[in-house]
């Protein structure tokens, strides 16, 4: 009996789940790193980005890992929320998407309870993401572009 359950649990384990779209993989990865950043997980968000990567003002993975650990220990923000997110299939491996960021000194849980005085600073940010060889999807390239907060509400 126990050898019969076992055997079932390991099939189960085992068994290959489907992949995921390539939209829902890239919003998940989306939500995961924006968990991170907001836990000031700096591994946590790196993870999500390639060595390949390139932003729109040049900077490479490591001077994008210099301003999240500044960013970090300034401890300005508590709260990241994301908003607008969309995603596009652009190949089975590669993925486009545009977001907007808030980062807000705020104990708010939800984007709607954000009062206009708590935001600190408020970014879009477009880029593509690829999933790499080990399987996982990562960031390659972004651009971003400072909003005014005042025009989030």
């Amino acid at each position: 009996m126990a050898l019969a359950l076992l055997a079932a649990g390991l099939v189960l384990f085992l068994w290959p789940t489907p992949e995921l779209p390539v939209q829902e993989a890239i919003t998940r990865k989306i939500i995961a790193m924006t968990r991170a950043a907001e836990e000031k997980d700096v591994a946590g968000v790196m993870e999500g980005v390639s060595e390949r990567f390139k932003a729109g003002r040049g900077f490479s993975k490591e001077q994008v890992r210099g301003v999240l650990v500044a960013q970090v220990l300034r401890g300005q923000w508590v709260r990241i929320f994301h908003t607008g997110l969309e995603v596009t299939e652009v190949s089975p491996t590669r993925g486009d998407f545009t977001v907007r960021f808030i980062f807000a000194r705020s104990e708010a849980r939800e984007l709607e309870q954000l009062a206009k005085e708590s935001v600190v600073d408020a970014w879009s940010v477009e880029g593509s993401f690829e999933k790499e060889q080990d399987g996982e999807w990562r960031v390659v390239e972004a651009r971003d572009r400072r909003l005014d907060p005042r025009d989030l509400f």
